[in-house]
């Protein structure tokens, strides 16, 4: 027979340097009742464990995860802080967790999530569900956990209970490093707020569905969180039978049907009612029999993430109005604390843009370039094309001066997709234009000469590959008809279809371009050092486009000391930390992108750019073109790789080698420019 188990652990009870939390208990608390209730979860045992020491979580996890027989169905739910080391390490909290002077967690009084991992993957359970409501939890996915195992057999009935397909679940409130766990006057935090809601009133099963599925689960509760909070993510890993284990039961009635359609109408209106939709509702209430009093309280809980948001967003407006009456224009200091405001109501830039326009006359975007960098830095100049693709939405980070995480930043660009053939395709990402500074800033650490003078550059709007080429991309692109020279079909040394293509020399480069330019009906190219570098620092004037320093979290690069002819090159920039050495490529979107979208642009592989070497920037050109002559034997690269020291990185840092010079660190990615046009 099979038997559903629940482990909750809440830790809201902390050491030194981690804020104390209300909500875990609650939400333990919460989701205990639903769990134990016979008509919603039915759970044969529910242990509900808070601020636990070290020892009683491990002990605990261990117990609950082993014996279990390979019918039963397994969950483990954590809400609490969540944290991450320099190396990438994710850590589960416990009431005796604290942070160190350098603010990096005690690792000895903290959870690895390697040791759930381990626990989990020992289990004899085959249905197996992780919810993670804290900060870093999509860290807990290194592709060690999991997920399902194609080999085992598809649904069953096991005794009474339908718990659907076998495999491995992990839901996680958030892909962002940071979110703010608790609002003001809430009892719940957000993401365990809709999670018990989904479950408590059936409104996460698909409408005519009698259960809901993990799938059902996390569809429900990102949707009303990306309302009410949207900086936060929530994020689902696993495979299809992953999605389709049962969690709870939901009941068919009246009630849940008036719900779906109050779901349905209020989506479609944004939480905004007119008369028509509440008539709408209306006669549905009628024709349904539902109660005044019920029907107004199902709208009220409906509506309430719009009407979160909207809260968030007056009360940033009145602060910011306050701010702007204190003192105008803003410093530095001021916008700081606008920031921090904003990733604590987990509201992005768009989201409080009209705010900020009405109070301001423009987004506080502008205002935070203007205090952060030198005149005439970066100023957005209009599209070349009226053309719209569609977009696609990421996170980027900011990092201060020892590498620390300081604020997480969402985005969105616009993107165009090229088909190669064999279900293979590429990404663009289009770049707006706009001018920059090129070149190191005076007294930058370890700048050469080849990176001054600093100076001002106009770059058009183009698009860019949003990864470097890749060897699927590369094995389809070099079976098209041969432009001018032969290219190798399989030459990268590191293999895999996702790794970056390597030990490809310039000449193969532009060759790859021609034919895909043959094919498309755009015509590709490499970038320009000056497209490259203005794409790269993506508005920033710091040495990587993440801040002043680099993480061996961010950046695939030598994060160790590398001594060589008795002389030690350090792995770090700066105050920043030392890192790993991974000593090899990796799989292109490994890391964050930078605020335009692009992955990898430090380290991986350098990437070959159009231009011919110059020994400085005297006489560059201003428009963003090529710059050739003196020397087309030697081609420009720029961003580092795998195997370089992290000043080799820099957003400013310049090397070059013969144009048919191939290594295992070499790779590229290609650029068009004006899609409304085409060739």
């Amino acid at each position: 027979m099979a038997r559903k188990i629940a482990l909750l652990i809440g830790v809201g009870e902390y050491g030194e340097g981690l804020d104390r939390l209300q909500c875990p208990e609650n939400g333990v608390a919460a989701l205990q009742s639903i769990l134990e209730n016979r008509e919603i979860g039915e759970f044969d045992e529910v242990i509900a464990l808070l601020n636990p020491s070290v020892s009683d979580m491990r002990k605990q996890i261990v117990e609950v995860f082993a014996g279990r027989s390979k019918e039963d169905l397994v969950l483990l739910y954590f809400t609490g802080h969540g944290v991450k080391d320099l190396y990438g390490n994710f850590y589960l909290t416990t009431t005796e967790s604290y942070l160190l002077e350098d603010g990096q967690i005690n690792a000895g009084t903290a959870v690895e999530g390697e040791f759930v991992e381990s626990v989990l993957s020992r289990c004899n359970a085959e249905r197996k569900v992780v919810i993670l409501d804290c900060c870093f939890a999509a860290a807990f996915i290194k592709g060690t956990v999991s997920m399902d195992d194609s080999s085992i057999d598809i649904k069953g009935q096991l005794g009474t209970r339908e718990l659907g397909e076998k495999g491995c679940c992990v839901l996680t409130a958030s892909t962002s490093t940071r979110y703010a766990l608790e609002q003001e006057g809430e009892t719940l935090s957000v993401y365990t707020r809709y999670l018990t809601e989904g479950l408590r009133t059936g409104g996460a099963a698909l409408d005519g569905k009698s259960f809901i599925s993990a799938k059902h689960l996390h569809d429900y509760v990102k949707a009303q969180v990306k309302v009410a909070a949207p900086a936060m993510n929530p994020a689902k890993f696993s495979g299809i039978a992953g999605d389709e284990i049962v969690i709870a039961k939901a009941y068919v009635d009246n009630e849940q049907r008036y719900r779906k359609q109050v779901q349905a109408v209020v989506k479609r209106f944004r939480g905004r009612l007119r008369p028509s939709a509440k008539g709408s509702l209306k006669l549905s209430q009628n024709d349904l029999g539902i109660a005044d009093e019920l029907a107004a309280a199902i709208l009220a809980e409906v509506l309430k993430p719009y009407e979160e948001k909207a809260k968030h967003v007056a009360f940033y407006k009145q602060i910011l109005q306050e701010e702007k009456d204190y003192g105008y224009p803003l410093d530095a200091e001021a916008i700081e604390e606008l920031q921090r405001i904003k990733r604590r109501l987990n509201l992005r830039d768009e989201d409080v843009r009209t705010a900020e326009t009405a109070v301001l006359g423009a987004p506080l975007a502008s205002s935070v370039i203007a205090a952060h960098e030198p005149p005439r830095a970066t100023q957005t100049l209009p599209a070349t094309t009226p053309l719209q693709y569609p977009t696609f939405s990421f996170e980027t980070v900011r990092v201060n001066e020892v590498g620390k995480v300081i604020e997480t930043i969402s985005g969105e660009a616009e993107c165009y997709t090229e088909d190669l053939g064999d279900g293979v395709t590429l990404e663009m990402l289009r770049i707006p234009g706009g001018k920059f500074m090129m070149g190191a800033a005076q007294g930058e650490e370890g700048a050469n000469d080849d990176e001054y003078p600093q100076h001002e550059v106009t770059v058009p709007e183009f698009w860019m590959g949003k990864y470097v080429v890749t060897q699927a991309q590369w094995h389809a692109v070099a079976k098209l008809k041969k432009v001018e020279r032969d290219l190798q079909p399989d030459p990268a040394h590191f293999k895999g279809e996702q790794q970056p293509v390597e030990t490809v020399s310039w000449e193969e480069a532009v060759e790859f371009c021609k034919r895909l330019s043959q094919r498309s009906k755009w015509t590709y190219a490499l970038p320009s050092e000056a497209q490259w570098e203005y794409a790269c620092r993506a508005r920033s004037i710091t040495p990587f486009h993440f801040g002043p320093t680099i993480t061996t979290d961010l950046a695939n690069y030598q994060g160790t000391d590398w001594s060589y002819q008795r002389k030690t090159y350090p792995g770090n920039y700066g105050r920043g930390p030392r890192g790993k050495y991974r000593g090899k490529t990796v799989a292109v979107g490994s890391f964050s992108p930078n605020i335009f979208g692009l992955y990898d642009m430090h380290g991986n592989v350098w990437e070959w750019c159009l231009d011919s070497w110059h020994d400085s920037y005297k006489r560059s050109p201003s428009d963003g073109s090529a710059w050739q002559g003196s020397s087309e034997e030697r081609k420009v690269l720029r961003g580092g790789s795998w195997v370089s020291i992290p000043w080799y990185c820099r957003v400013a840092y310049r090397y070059w080698d013969p144009r048919d010079y191939r290594d295992v660190y070499i790779g590229f990615r290609v650029c068009f420019v004006a899609p409304g046009t085409p060739k």
